[in-house]
């Protein structure tokens, strides 16, 4: 360790005297003098006791904490004495030489509300900011005002010091965990010492055992590592500043998919200086890791060998998939729609991106180029982006087909390549007022001229100012297509467009072309 402490355990695949026979070779560490021939791995030790002072700022310094599988909070329709029972302040072992925080958390809730009740009394006790103000009493005589007394009024003005910067911590913690930043924690009153969730003034979540099981795991687990850390030596000046290790054994237990997606990683994140060592069997939790942190923002290993692997490669991603891929609405929407097709699949936003495209084939003698893809609408972007996941998937019958997903070009997507999936934007038209959709392809006059045809075509937002930060800013007008007439302006224009119209859809079918490998004489 980079404190100077150390440990050893020398585990051997065979019998000393064995090893050495077998392999011809003798290390040079002096633990190994002290295995007997007879034995695999009875050299364990440490130089702790040596070096009591390392040991003991590291223990007192630092957050070292490990989550077994087995903890467990009861929950509340279940829980009734801890529903009842009233929080108390806590009492703190003083023998020297031994800790009174524990390592191992079980079941951690009441602990925890314990301290934050701490924390709260402190806050109110010896960080509240009061000023006095003087105020002034005039009276008037006839048109001479006259200050008659003055006196000061004491007002509460916030509060600060430790434990209100640890407590706004904890506050993250929450708000992260229900997506909220207005909630807070509120505690009853002396008859009734509970501890609550707040919105605003009013009461969010009664006790904190009411909250989901998934909830109340995170809550507790993170909770843990502030408080254990605001009871060490260490200086809690933010999340950031905590250090320390935490072992969580089978993070994912009792979390439902979003939390194990989207909130966990979230709450990781907000202690950058905590080495979390991490079981897990859940491939949802290390695809939310990868989504936060990056591919190189985190380590995953592989039991029993402890082998290096990329989520892709995780043992249970593909059990996962398979699950997936047979529910009923992948069968229909997705999988069934690449199996069919004997051709490569370009996928477009919508039903009217492909009335167009095949408008333009036809206009500007492309029609020989559609005809060797298949075009398949996806209904949206968001789709596009669930069809891209598929170009990791395993299932040959997939990735042996070349799909390219054609997003519109008010859409931030960089032209990615992976296997035979491409992923490629539609260049934006400048001059076209229309800056959404499809529809920015065509020229400026192309526009008008289907205003002229049907005002109710197109939307205009007309031209406004705002102040801002004391400036005055100009907005320009927009226009935009009407959502409702967004068919009928299709119709239109694919019965009376020309050429010239549909003259900027070249560029579509130079990415058609490029990226399904089509050959086609221009």
């Amino acid at each position: 360790m980079s404190n100077g402490l150390e440990f050893h355990e020398w585990i051997l695949s065979c019998l000393k005297k064995e090893f050495k026979t077998l392999y011809k070779y003798t290390p040079k560490r002096q633990e190994w003098a002290e295995i007997p021939d007879d034995e695999e791995n009875s050299s364990i030790g440490a130089n702790f006791p040596q070096e009591n002072h390392a040991l003991k700022k590291l223990v007192n310094s630092n957050c070292n904490l490990y989550f077994p599988p087995n903890r467990f909070e009861e929950p509340s329709w279940l829980n009734k004495f801890n529903l009842l029972s009233k929080l108390e302040h806590t009492d703190k072992s003083r023998v020297v030489g031994e800790s009174y925080r524990n390592i191992i958390c079980h079941s951690p809730l009441k602990t925890n509300m314990n301290w934050l009740l701490d924390l709260l009394l402190d806050r109110e006790l010896h960080e509240k900011k009061i000023a006095d103000i003087p105020y002034l009493l005039p009276i008037q005589n006839g048109k001479i005002i006259e200050i008659l007394s003055s006196f000061n009024i004491s007002t509460f003005q916030g509060y600060e010091g430790t434990s209100d910067t640890v407590y706004s911590e904890v506050l993250k913690l929450l708000q992260v965990i229900l997506k909220d930043k207005n909630v807070r924690f509120g505690v009853g009153t002396r008859q009734s010492r509970q501890m609550s969730i707040m919105r605003g003034e009013n009461v969010f979540v009664p006790h904190l055992f009411q909250l989901s099981t998934g909830e109340t795991a995170l809550l507790n687990l993170f909770l843990s590592i502030i408080r254990d850390f605001d009871i060490s030596d260490g200086d809690l000046t933010s999340l950031e500043s905590i250090t320390g290790i935490v072992i969580v054994d089978e993070i994912d237990a009792h979390l439902h998919t979003e939390l194990q997606y989207e909130i966990l990683p979230e709450l990781i994140s907000l202690f950058p200086g905590v080495q979390f060592i991490i079981t897990t069997h859940s491939p949802v939790f290390l695809l939310g890791l990868e989504k936060k942190f990056g591919q190189e923002g985190f380590e995953i290993r592989e039991l029993p060998g402890a082998d290096a692997i990329s989520t892709e490669r995780f043992s249970e991603f593909g059990e996962a998939y398979q699950t997936f891929t047979e529910t009923e609405r992948f069968q229909s929407s997705i999988k069934d729609e690449i199996l069919s097709s004997q051709k490569p699949i370009a996928f477009v936003e919508g039903e009217y991106d492909i009335r167009y495209i095949k408008k333009a084939a036809e206009l500007l003698s492309k029609s020989d180029l559609l005809s060797q893809v298949d075009i398949k609408a996806a209904g949206g972007s968001g789709t596009l982006d669930k069809i891209w996941k598929y170009s990791n998937c395993p299932a040959p019958e997939i990735v042996d087909k070349r799909i390219l997903l054609l997003y519109d070009c008010d859409t931030d997507k960089p032209d990615t390549d992976q296997n035979n999936f491409f992923k490629r934007k539609i260049p934006k038209n400048s001059s076209n007022p229309i800056g959404k959709g499809i529809e920015n392809l065509f020229p400026e006059t192309t526009i008008n001229k289907a205003e002229s045809h049907n005002r109710a075509f197109i939307d205009i937002k007309p031209e406004t100012t705002e102040r801002k930060r004391g400036e005055q800013i100009t907005i320009p007008s927009t226009k935009s297509i009407n959502e409702d007439e967004k068919g009928n302006m299709c119709i239109w224009l694919c019965e009376n467009g020309n050429k010239e119209d549909f003259s900027n859809f070249k560029t579509v079918f130079e990415l058609i072309k490029e990226a399904l490998s089509l050959s086609v004489k221009d």
